[in-house]
């Protein structure tokens, strides 16, 4: 099994990092869909996750791409959730002056500089992520056979010349008791499906493979404190996901009893 991850103590933080590849005229909401959109690739894929301090804070070390000796003025965690430590100084010249060119100009837009709303809302979405991960074995498959694509438990949809640009698509199957081929793991849902889309705008997505299931938006999405993921949706007749701009949707069919 595979350690997946975004960020690490190397480098820059995960939030540092999409501030300084990302346009400069994007928003700060923007980045901060972006931070959680990465972190839930990692929560939500097979494997091992492994998430950086911080990453479900927005934490900030000023792009700072090695704090190992910035002390805590640089490495700060502010679990108060006023602040996530961006804009408190240009980092040391030794490892970052190479890019102080890109540095400079976004340490000194003010309107780069989370609030404690953004803090907030990143926690809330980290929370739901991973229990969404938890509520389903499905999404912890504990061996390679299991995940393997020759097993046909894990499948990715939107492959080939014909691809939606920017989204992944992933169904998880379960198997029914007592019937052979795959085995049971999951006692609340037998099929689920993820779709990433990592694209500034509502993306639509429509299989022929995943037409006429009883797929529904995942409980914890339904009721949680980001609007926009409540939007998205599913037709069965056409097999038609709709999914919001940079935003993680699961759907679950419950395990008919």
């Amino acid at each position: 099994m595979f350690v997946n991850y975004v960020s690490a103590h190397d480098n820059e933080t995960l939030f540092d990092i999409v501030s300084l590849k990302t346009p400069m005229e994007i928003s700060v909401d923007e980045r901060c869909r972006i931070n959680h959109l990465a972190t839930s690739i990692i929560a939500l894929g097979q494997g091992i996750p492994f998430f950086h301090s911080g990453d479900e804070i927005l934490r900030s070390k000023s792009l700072d791409r090695d704090s190992y000796n910035s002390g805590d003025w640089f490495n700060r965690l502010d679990f108060t959730y006023n602040s996530n430590n961006w804009g408190v100084g240009l980092p040391p010249k030794q490892k970052n002056e190479h890019n102080w060119r890109l540095i400079r100009p976004r340490l000194a837009d003010p309107s780069f500089k989370p609030q404690r709303n953004h803090i907030l809302a990143a926690l809330d979405n980290f929370s739901e992520v991973l229990r969404i991960r938890y509520s389903s074995p499905l999404f912890r498959l504990r061996t390679a056979n299991a995940i393997q694509v020759r097993e046909e438990r894990v499948r990715f949809h939107n492959t080939g010349p014909s691809s939606v640009h920017g989204i992944i698509v992933m169904s998880i199957e379960d198997g029914h008791d007592g019937t052979p081929g795959l085995t049971q793991l999951d006692s609340n849902y037998s099929y689920i499906v993820v779709i990433f889309n990592s694209c500034p705008t509502e993306v639509s997505f429509g299989s022929f493979a995943l037409r006429g299931r009883n797929l529904q938006l995942h409980p914890i999405q339904t009721v949680s404190s980001d609007e926009l993921v409540k939007n998205s949706s599913y037709e069965a007749s056409s097999g038609c996901f709709t999914v919001p701009p940079r935003t993680t949707s699961v759907f679950v069919e419950p395990r008919k009893t």
